[in-house]
């Protein structure tokens, strides 16, 4: 059976519509990542720049900065959800049963912080602050309104694959007839817990981050949403694939063989029925910590054979934690959608030296572009605790 991804929505440091964060993303654009040390230490942030809206009308306890990223990528699928709920609607004769699964890390914990600090310096909270700003549920019941969902609502935390489980849930649950319609995908946004939650695993890097490269020293924590539209109803991409795996190593270490991450991608090209010499591009994990990229490398070294064209975005947005299996699911969306009709890959920027060190993987920089037609698309995300999730995304040609 297959699922397919009807529309995108999609907001990160990249941009708040696809044809920019399109653009973007192939030219490795890095400029929008920034130094910042508003959030207590010194680090670069990917921060969305575009004005985000007034959700003044949706009540207090809605009004975070989670809300306003969600809203900005719904806007951007609500006219193509009308139009599959009408169609199917039509073909059914019946109403449409629509669920909404959400992958988030931080919910509205800024709003919290900020509210805290009010507290701690004046003796009381915010007047309009709501504990429910901040709960992990919060985000997910917004978008249920927005989308008039009448199915299943509900979040997936797994920190940095809790969207990817958010599309895999939305496959399962389209497949076994609890839904109709999935709005499926992943909202997170800055906030000093998670940075300086980083930083005191020595996780952060201070620069910008260098994925794959000599000088790698961490992440750089970065926030967005996105957002799509799950159905049966045929069009051009379709999620063929998906695997999951926890090899439950180490809390907050990976896997040094990879073995979770081996397990989730070949599980993931099994369900999709595909070789590893179909996927034409992978999306990597890629944070540009010393463990995960040395695992990840040797993972995809083993499943490809070191010849699948892939790159590491996440120094071109951060690391949007529960929403970057998303965004990345997102970016391999837009580069088998029309928007890229000249079949580009995209260019992986690089500022210091490959690291030699590391298992050899085909990485798409600037005098390394691949002429092989963009069919199938792997994305990879790997979490805490030793969970996994890799997707696999599909140029079908429909009509």
């Amino acid at each position: 059976m297959t699922i397919y991804l009807n529309e995108l929505g999609l907001a990160c440091a990249l941009g708040s519509n696809k044809e920019t964060v399109l653009a973007n993303f192939l030219a490795g654009e890095q400029s929008f990542m920034q130094a910042d040390n508003s959030f207590g230490i010194e680090t670069v942030i990917g921060k969305v720049h575009e004005q985000l809206p007034d959700l003044t009308k949706y009540g207090a306890y809605q009004q975070s900065r989670n809300n306003q990223l969600a809203f900005l990528a719904f806007e951007q699928i609500a006219e193509k959800f009308t139009q599959v709920k009408s169609k199917l609607r039509k073909e059914k004769a019946r109403e449409i049963n629509v669920a909404v699964v959400i992958g988030t890390s931080t919910s509205g914990i800024a709003s919290g912080e900020e509210s805290m600090q009010q507290y701690l310096s004046s003796g009381a909270h915010n007047q309009d602050y709501h504990y429910a700003i901040q709960e992990m549920g919060a985000t997910v019941e917004f978008i249920a309104t927005l989308a008039g969902a009448n199915a299943s609502v509900y979040s997936i935390s797994t920190a940095c694959t809790s969207s990817s489980k958010a599309l895999i849930s939305g496959q399962r649950l389209l497949e076994n007839g609890l839904a109709d319609i999935v709005i499926a995908g992943g909202v997170d946004s800055l906030c000093k817990m998670t940075i300086n939650g980083f930083n005191a695993l020595e996780s952060i890097s201070a620069t910008h981050t260098q994925p794959f490269q000599t000088q790698r020293c961490g992440i750089n924590i970065g926030e967005g949403a996105a957002l799509f539209v799950m159905s049966k109803l045929a069009d051009n991409i379709a999620l063929t694939g998906f695997g999951e795996s926890s090899d439950a190593h180490h809390i907050s270490a990976p896997h040094p063989e990879g073995k979770g991450a081996k397990q989730a991608m070949l599980a993931a090209l099994e369900s999709a029925n595909l070789s590893a010499q179909d996927i034409s591009y992978i999306n990597l994990h890629g944070t540009g910590t010393m463990q995960n990229d040395a695992m990840e490398a040797k993972a995809v070294a083993h499943v490809f054979d070191k010849v699948t064209p892939c790159s590491a975005s996440k120094s071109l947005h951060g690391h949007c934690l529960g929403a970057a299996g998303a965004i990345e699911a997102g970016l391999c969306w837009l580069l088998l959608s029309d928007g890229n009709k000249e079949n580009q890959y995209p260019k992986m920027n690089i500022v210091g030296d490959i690291d030699v060190n590391l298992d050899e993987i085909n990485l798409t920089l600037e005098n390394n572009q691949p002429n092989k037609e963009i069919r199938h698309c792997m994305s990879n995300s790997y979490a805490f605790g030793g969970n996994n999730a890799s997707l696999i995304l599909s140029n079908e040609q429909v009509g």
